[in-house]
């Protein structure tokens, strides 16, 4: 996809590539992160939640570089990856409370980042089958 426009939105309402990789950046560093470090220093952590949607606006990801996001997000995500890989069979069954589905563990805190991800994956798709469909014209 040679000349791709990751500022190119389907509409204004709908969040472009960029928007969708910064969104995936900081959540993946602020939130996914955040949370299994919760859960690896206290027990029964209280894990909050968060509206991270919001900082779409408030981050000015539109106006950020799509790219370099794309790579601070790989970053990101070796980081947890890392993480988890150094858990024991007792760490994923580790317990904490969750702001929004009550009790949870480091399996359900995983499900929910696979979750997540998939969502985005569809987004991603969309984004980039529409862009090629209107030639990157803002409908």
């Amino acid at each position: 996809m040679n000349g791709l426009n990751w500022t190119w939105r389907p509409t204004e309402s709908n969040w472009s590539l960029t928007e969708v990789v910064c969104h995936l950046r900081d959540v993946e560093r602020e939130v996914h992160q955040w949370r299994f470090q919760a859960m690896v220093d206290q027990d029964n952590a209280f894990i909050p939640g968060v509206s991270p949607d919001e900082w779409a606006q408030e981050r000015l990801y539109r106006q950020q570089d799509g790219p370099i996001a794309v790579g601070e997000f790989i970053e990101n995500r070796t980081e947890t990856i890392i993480l988890l890989q150094s858990f024991t069979a007792s760490m994923w069954e580790r317990q904490g409370r969750h702001a929004f589905f009550g009790p949870t563990s480091m399996h359900e805190l995983l499900s929910i980042v696979v979750r997540h991800d998939n969502l985005h994956w569809v987004q991603i798709q969309e984004l980039l089958i529409g862009w090629e469909n209107n030639d990157g014209a803002l409908k």
